[in-house]
């Protein structure tokens, strides 16, 4: 069982090595837990519960925020079921022997995988 001062260790260390790999601890801290937010590169995040952080000036920023976040939350959801079809009609083809059933079911796939690159490149 651990107790307080060896996760208060752990995250020690974990902010140490960051700042010897480059990154520069910020005078902001996380909201969540308190701890103090890292730069490394262009990210900014939390080093204990691994929160990205992002600054903004506006509620219209916010608003965009959000936006760009939930996009992305729906762009993951309609590839992992992209993925699940594609995966189901795999195994379809390979347990064919329909030459019919096996045309539709490489259509299908082909309209799958464009739609799957006409989504990657949605920003």
């Amino acid at each position: 069982m651990t107790n307080k001062n060896d996760n208060s260790s752990s995250d020690i260390k974990k902010m140490s090595t960051l700042l010897l790999s480059g990154a520069t601890m910020l005078a902001d801290s996380c909201p969540d837990c308190n701890v103090p937010l890292f730069k490394k590169g262009d990210n900014i995040f939390c080093p204990k519960c691994g929160r990205k952080a992002v600054y903004v000036r506006s509620d219209e920023e916010i608003k965009q925020i959000e936006y760009t976040h939930s996009f992305s939350e729906t762009k993951e959801t309609i590839q992992d079921i992209i993925t699940g079809k594609l995966n189901f009609l795999a195994q379809k083809l390979a347990a064919s022997e329909d030459l019919e059933e096996i045309k539709i079911v490489a259509q299908i796939m082909d309209l799958l995988l464009e739609l799957t690159v006409k989504i990657s490149s949605v920003k």
